[in-house]
């Protein structure tokens, strides 16, 4: 005679005693990380339900399953060679149904899905907490291995069923559809001592223990309702004599069946086991506490220590590379052949780099931690003060051509265009702003030199010439019908590489790498081109600005261009680009290893909280994991950012992006765009812009039925709007919508979407009237939009 309980076999060998098999449940636990291995293993075998055998790669798992067999099986799904998912198929490819759980990482859904169609019997996502986490991987192993056991069981006792029913000692009841014994088997009259037949009819509830009846009673329940997958209860029943004694049944719903149609119930006596299992509960209780003060071994703590010291070594690591990135990063800043300057939130100077020395005649040393209007008097009456103070708001500025006297050994002021930008510290918080001067006094003397010898050449063609040869920027005049070249300086020679005699002749096309833009330039004459490409005599492109000024010359119309070769600004912007793709992966193989180091962090720590210490060292131990999840959370905030700024921006279809966009939703709210074939010059997340916007409409549009997107012309610029007819956005809240953290979700999509339109110096404001919609208007400066035929 046998009895079953969770994870052991009790055999009674005589009348007063029992043996106790304790089944172990078997797990194969697979992880290229071995710190991971060895945490799993330590925390499901301090259970005492477990064995855990570990492979660190699909490959030595496949090795082992050749030789043994397992409860369970445990992957991680991300290993190099062969994944998770793949391992996965080999197992159930060699008909091998062992129960198996796929670890993924969060935000992998695709891949859960694919795991639970390739066979696997459940999954779990890494993170969060980890005590939690392996708590319920325990409990997950737990019910697929019951599961999976008593899935076997079934098979085999099917087979057994009707010799079981008709010989079996114990008491057999059949219950029809109201709950009333229909039959009862012989060995009931043995057993309680009630004459053979004599309980037919009556409702076997009357005969349980009143303190046993109402769980009884709802087992019973479940039972006819199907939702009792055959686990046993146990009770106490009353025998003829009045006595009650412990009994174990099981019943099975076999309503409808034939010859039967009703519920089956098998009932046995337990009174004997059931008194040994209290003195072996007590026994296993005394025994687990004293396992409990013998775990926290010499062992653990040295491995603790080791994990915090090598956490320590990454740390100071990753300290080295970002010093070295920082090094990178100064020396472009004192090497580039532009003025650099940053202001903190009081105004007052935190960098001046060598060349704004050399600009201005002041070291650094004289102007750090003095406000900018302290030094220069004069910038009060420039507006040089009112753009910082727009920076300060989030917008960045440029200033028109100014003269200014920077240098106070120098009598002639020099013409400077300054660029001014918000300075914002890792959590986007503005802390001041940073301001580029460029020096374009011999480019601008250059303009003023050719307009006042533009307006002069009818009178003086020997001026003119004088003029256009002693100009040091490349120099081009053309037939303005034609686009013929008809006249060039010695610095156009110089720059593309064609003798005198070959370029006269040739047209402006020929010269520009992209003809169709040039000719649409001349076209419309544009007064000037801040970025086009020209194609030297072998063959090699370059970047060029260029100015342009169409005039009558000897009763002929003309055009003469200013030529600036970019290629050394764009040098500087590629290796700013580089650095800082370079950086972010830098930070990406960084971040997962701090990770994985905090998430071993906080196991440990956990272990250690839950052992018996003191008040004062559970304090410590408790601040210590908040800390750690404060690290986790910063690090994993910054994955938001991985991708902003890598790609150079480029020209993208408004209405084809925003189609793609508004694609990624389930809705019936309807979408017109309205931009035909308009492009805006934009980081390649612009895609990611119009999402954020659709989401933030779908979400808090309240009532939204219909969105729209066109554009407007105001002044040079291009006015791009995003409506809804919903609720829109109280004036209370339109300053602050944009910022982070602000917002029902995670607060930071509109956040980020501004960060993304600042790259190219595209602004958004929110200007819809409350109760009647929200309307977002996209400013976008010129030569930033264009309008493709």
């Amino acid at each position: 005679m046998f009895h079953r309980k969770r994870n052991c076999l009790i055999t009674r060998t005589t009348t007063r005693s029992y043996r106790v098999y304790v089944f172990v449940i078997h797990v194969l636990s697979i992880d290229d990380e071995p710190a991971l291995l060895d945490l799993t293993r330590l925390f499901l075998e301090n259970t005492g339900e477990f064995a855990v055998t570990s492979a660190v790669s699909a490959e030595e798992a496949l090795e082992i399953l050749k030789t043994r067999r397992y409860d369970a099986i445990v992957s991680d799904y991300q290993m190099p060679g062969m994944n998770g998912i793949t391992l996965l198929q080999h197992i159930r490819g060699a008909g091998d149904t062992t129960p198996v759980i796929i670890f993924t990482g969060r935000g992998r859904e695709e891949v859960v899905i694919e795991a639970i169609n390739s066979g696997a019997d459940s999954y779990l996502q890494k993170g969060g907490n980890p005590k939690a986490q392996f708590v319920e991987l325990a409990e997950k192993l737990r019910q697929i291995v019951r599961r999976s056991r008593a899935e076997g069981a079934l098979r085999k006792a099917e087979a057994r069923y009707r010799a079981l029913f008709q010989n079996a000692s114990d008491i057999i009841r059949i219950l029809d559809h109201q709950g009333r014994i229909a039959y009862d088997s012989p060995s009931a009259a043995k057993i309680l001592g009630y004459a053979p037949g004599s309980l037919e009819g009556r409702n076997p509830l009357d005969f349980v223990h009143p303190e046993d009846r109402d769980r009884i009673q709802s087992d019973l329940a479940l039972v006819y309702k199907k939702k009792n997958p055959g686990t046993p209860s146990e009770f106490r029943i009353q025998k003829a004599d009045g006595r009650y004694i412990w009994v174990e049944s099981i019943a099975s719903n076999l309503i409808g069946e034939e010859d039967v149609d009703g519920v089956v119930v098998t009932t046995r006596p337990i009174t004997e086991r059931k008194e040994a299992e209290m003195r072996q509960k007590k026994n296993h209780e005394e025994l687990f506490a004293a396992f409990e003060q013998l775990t926290a071994t010499e062992e653990e703590l040295r491995q603790n220590y080791n994990e915090l010291a090598a956490s320590e070594q990454r740390r100071m690591e990753t300290d080295r590379m970002v010093r070295a990135s920082e090094t990178f990063l100064k020396n472009i800043i004192t090497d580039v052949s532009e003025g650099i300057v940053a202001l903190d939130s009081s105004l007052r100077i935190t960098l001046w780099n060598p060349f704004m020395e050399t600009l201005t005649g002041i070291p650094s040393l004289r102007v750090m931690g003095k406000r900018l209007d302290e030094i220069f008097p004069q910038s009060k009456n420039t507006g040089i003060l009112a753009m910082i103070e727009q920076a300060r708001t989030g917008e960045t500025v440029e200033t028109a051509d100014l003269p200014v006297l920077l240098n106070a050994k120098k009598e002639t002021p020099i013409w400077v265009r300054g660029i001014a930008s918000p300075l914002k510290d890792h959590e986007g918080s503005i802390t001041g702003v940073i301001g580029v001067v460029q020096d374009i006094t011999a480019r601008k003397r250059a303009e003023l030199a050719l307009q006042e010898a533009t307006r002069e050449l009818h009178e003086s063609e020997e001026k003119y010439r004088t003029v256009f040869e002693a100009k040091n920027d490349p120099l081009l005049l053309a037939d303005a019908e034609t686009r013929r070249i008809i006249d060039l300086n010695q610095a156009a020679e110089d720059l593309y590489g064609y003798s005198r005699s070959e370029m006269l002749g040739m047209t402006l096309l020929e010269l520009s790498a992209e003809p169709e833009k040039t000719k649409e330039v001349l076209d419309q004459r544009v007064p000037r081109v801040a970025l086009r490409y020209h194609r030297k005599k072998d063959g090699l492109v370059f970047p060029a600005d260029i100015a342009l000024a169409w005039f009558s010359f000897k009763e002929r119309s003309v055009l003469i261009l200013s030529i600036r070769d970019l290629t050394g600004v764009q040098q500087i912007g590629d290796a700013l680009r580089i650095a800082n793709v370079k950086l972010n992966l830098l930070i990406g193989v960084t971040r997962h290893d701090v990770l994985n180091s905090l998430t071993l962090l906080l196991a440990y720590n956990g272990f250690l909280r839950d052992r018996e210490v003191d008040d004062p060292t559970r304090d410590l131990l408790e601040k210590q994991e908040k800390a750690l999840l404060a690290i986790r959370s910063q690090i994993e905030f910054t994955r938001t950012y991985d991708d902003l700024g890598i790609k150079a921006p480029v020209w993208q279809h408004v209405g084809n992006t925003a189609v793609r966009a508004y694609a990624q939703f389930i809705h019936t709210i309807s979408f017109t765009c309205e931009t035909g074939d308009l492009e805006i010059y934009a980081d390649p997340m612009l895609e990611k812009v119009f999402y954020n916007l659709f989401d933030n409409a779908f979400r808090y549009g309240e009532g939204v039925t219909r969105i729209r997107l066109y554009g407007e012309v105001d002044g040079t610029d291009l006015l791009l709007f995003f409506e809804d007819n919903g609720i829109g956005i109280a004036d209370s809240q339109k300053s602050r919508i944009f910022s982070r953290g602000i917002g029902k979700n995670t607060g930071l999509g509109l956040f980020l979407t501004r960060e993304i339109l600042a790259i190219t110096r595209i602004g958004i404001a929110e200007t819809g009237e409350y109760r009647k919609g929200a309307r977002f208007a996209l400013r976008v400066p010129r030569g930033a939009y264009r309008l493709m035929k």
